[in-house]
């Protein structure tokens, strides 16, 4: 299975649907703050989605840097142990796509919701698809 995302920057309306969608799987809550997605507006130029490119990040820094072991790849999905994570906050400096969030000294980030997204399901002009889905 290909793990990642597809965007389509242009058609991205910067409506924040797939925030709330991941930020409810997530937390059952709507907390923008806590969304593993995130969208940064910047009209009329493109906007910029920060989160997880799994499969075409490469050497996935953020495993490397993690001092303690609390990151690894398990099937093409970047995962972090909060259970094992110290809260350092070296993955979030080493993300290259500012896809690592902190909340109470534990990070996190996109799991891929287990290959189903909720992100990709809410995102209703297109702007952002699974990788396997083209």
């Amino acid at each position: 299975m290909a793990v990642g995302f597809i965007f389509d920057f242009e058609n991205c309306t910067e409506c924040e649907r797939c925030m709330i969608a991941c930020s409810l799987a997530k937390t059952g809550k709507v907390l923008l703050a806590e969304s593993r997605i995130r969208i940064s507006r910047s009209w009329p130029k493109l906007p910029v989605i920060s989160v997880c490119r799994f499969d075409s990040c490469e050497n996935q820094p953020c495993i490397d840097v993690c001092p303690v072991s609390a990151i690894s790849n398990e099937d093409g999905i970047v995962r972090i142990d909060k259970d094992v994570c110290i809260g350092c906050e070296a993955c979030v400096s080493a993300c290259p796509y500012g896809a690592i969030g902190m909340k109470d000294d534990i990070a996190f980030k996109c799991d891929f919701c287990g290959g189903d997204p909720a992100c990709v399901k809410e995102c209703v002009t297109g702007a952002l698809k699974k990788g396997d889905d083209e």
